[in-house]
């Protein structure tokens, strides 16, 4: 049923706050829960193999958690960074230890924590420290790598004369003197900035991806047996992916002999926080693109790959490209969800969601650990977990609902139909996740009722033609087309947070249009016989045929894509 999609420009029906309301669905009948929330910045989750989750953060926090719902702060054991002086003069550790990943190391029987410790001018470097235990106390190892080493910055153990030579270039890469590609005045035009590290176990190597906006994204190997840079594995000079001669730096240098083989990014677009996993047959680099702050854009955007250093489609940039928000140029990368309105039982939305970490259990499932910030709540920020699900064409999907308890399994979708087609039918709430929402306006999508038959239509508000449907024989894949836009995902079940015993049936899908990114759609309706939607009425709104009209009975134009709030008014997105 896959059509050729039709691409229309961006238009915005407004109509006033007067309007009649949206339909909602009423919860009254189900008791209301909270959780215990954690401000934890950057959360990296690992699993301690006997019943406790840890997330670890930015600026050193550190919380626990045995059943991935409720979390309870604690203390971070880092004992000392030794003699470390790499951060430019009139900087200090304290209030620059970012982003760490905790990872355990069979080989040496240690918990090792790889510590971004960030310096101004690109002066920035990931150390290692290791631990008995996975609380603590964590011992400095050393650093694993350097940025900004070019003879121009002073720093605190040392002044900027051959700063390089107080590097491992010389060890990694023979260099006698300060190789010519590195002697830069803008260093972030050509290399990376060594934040944000991911340490990953993959068929007994260890590898470190890093980097952040500037150069770009890199990896390296590690040695298992130090926990530090793996010094036998070479990197040789390629531009473009071809190998070249080493001699002034090129901002399309994809393989760098102390850098590593780059992977993503360049050329000052947006992305950090990488993290990579495999999940089933592929592995995937999660980024963020844009600000972290609420007004900055912050969005996941997720990667694939075969093979754990690349390449990973698409993620490479070779020239400057806006990547992110309203006037983005590009929309690379699938977009695991984004700033959204209320949503289910939760009045207060979401955005600027990002720097996340993935976990899969031990029965294979996986999950997204993320932190967000609110509409109404300034820079406030809580850590959220949402299950992953692998569509049948090997995309991601996220829950539509934050994780409080898992009711589907991954298994449970490629093994059955979870649901007859009667069981779908009924009427919905569905939330897109577009890309190029106004993030300095704190736009967020809003949800929207539709009508699902039990043969096969979607009926709603502006969808002249819409259409489901489950796509394999005793499977739990489905197929969506609104009006020519298709969506590949699951049909699950899942408990609305914030509720207990609120079971509902829900669809989560991805436009696959992946070379130009994938947006993601949710739905769900309450899983019984008493939905609690109430269809509020409306004057002069066809909702099963053209001609179609928005909510104050204005006729509009077809091709829709939901409803956007931007400042407390209501759009209609074509």
């Amino acid at each position: 049923m896959t059509r050729r999609l039709l691409y229309t420009a961006l238009a915005l029906v407004g109509f006033s706050n007067t309007s009649l309301a949206q339909s909602t669905v009423d919860f009254s009948s189900f008791t209301r829960t909270s959780y215990n929330e954690v401000t934890v910045h950057d959360p990296s989750i690992v699993y301690d193999k006997v019943g406790t989750y840890y997330i670890f953060g930015s600026h050193r926090a550190v919380a626990k958690t045995t059943d991935l719902v409720n979390w309870t702060q604690c203390a971070d054991n880092v004992n000392n960074y030794g003699n470390y002086g790499w951060q430019n003069a009139g900087y200090t550790i304290e209030g620059n230890e970012w982003a760490p990943d905790v990872i355990w190391n069979p080989t040496m029987n240690k918990w090792l924590m790889y510590m971004s410790l960030n310096g101004d001018k690109w002066c920035s470097s990931i150390v290692c420290l290791a631990a008995d235990n996975i609380e603590g106390p964590y011992i400095y190892q050393g650093v694993v790598i350097y940025s900004g080493f070019r003879g121009r910055v002073d720093h605190v153990g040392y002044t900027k004369t051959d700063d390089w030579k107080h590097t491992d270039l010389a060890q990694v890469t023979g260099a006698t003197s300060l190789p010519e590609r590195y002697n830069v005045e803008n260093w972030g035009s050509f290399w990376p900035n060594c934040i944000d590290p991911c340490v990953s176990l993959d068929n007994d190597k260890m590898y470190l991806t890093y980097g952040s906006w500037s150069g770009g994204i890199f990896q390296i190997q590690l040695d298992p047996s130090t926990g530090l840079r793996d010094y036998n594995v070479t990197y040789p000079y390629e531009v473009s992916g071809n190998t070249a001669t080493p001699g002034a730096a090129n901002p399309n240098c994809t393989s760098d002999p102390y850098f590593g083989k780059k992977l993503a990014g360049g050329y000052y677009v947006s992305g950090e926080g990488a993290y990579i996993k495999k999940i089933g047959k592929y592995y995937y680099l999660f980024l963020s693109y844009g600000g972290l702050e609420s007004t900055g854009g912050y969005e996941m955007r997720v990667f694939r790959s075969e093979h754990i250093d690349g390449p990973y489609d698409y993620a490479l940039y070779d020239s400057y490209r806006l990547n992110y928000g309203p006037n983005a140029k590009t929309n690379r990368g699938q977009r695991l969800l984004g700033a959204m309105g209320a949503w289910g039982a939760v009045n207060e939305g979401e955005l600027a969601q990002g720097h996340n970490s993935v976990l899969v259990d031990e029965q294979g499932d996986a999950f997204v650990v993320y932190h967000t910030r609110y509409q109404h709540k300034g820079e406030m920020h809580n850590v959220r977990v949402r299950q992953l699900f692998v569509n049948k064409n090997g995309f991601l999907l996220t829950s539509p609902f934050r994780y409080t308890g898992k009711q589907t399994r991954q298994s449970d979708i490629e093994s059955k139909r979870l649901f007859t087609a009667e069981q779908i039918a009924g009427t919905y709430q569905m939330m897109l996740h577009p890309y190029k929402l106004d993030h300095q306006n704190k736009q967020v999508s809003e949800a929207q009722t539709i009508t699902l038959t039990a043969d096969g239509k979607i009926i709603g508000d502006g969808i002249e033609d819409g259409v489901w449907e489950f796509t394999d024989e005793n499977k739990s894949f489905v197929h969506l087309e609104i009006d020519l836009e298709d969506y590949y995902g699951v049909a699950i079940r899942q408990n609305v947070d914030h509720l207990l015993n609120a079971s509902a049936i829900c669809f989560s899908a991805v436009k696959e249009s992946y070379q130009y990114g994938g947006e993601a759609v949710w739905l769900y309706k309450l899983d019984n016989s008493t939905t609690g939607i109430h269809n509020v009425e409306r004057e002069n709104v066809n909702t099963a045929n053209a001609p179609s009209y928005n909510l104050a009975g204005q006729r509009v134009s077809k091709n829709y894509k939901g409803i956007i709030i931007q400042n407390g008014k209501k759009f209609i997105k074509k």
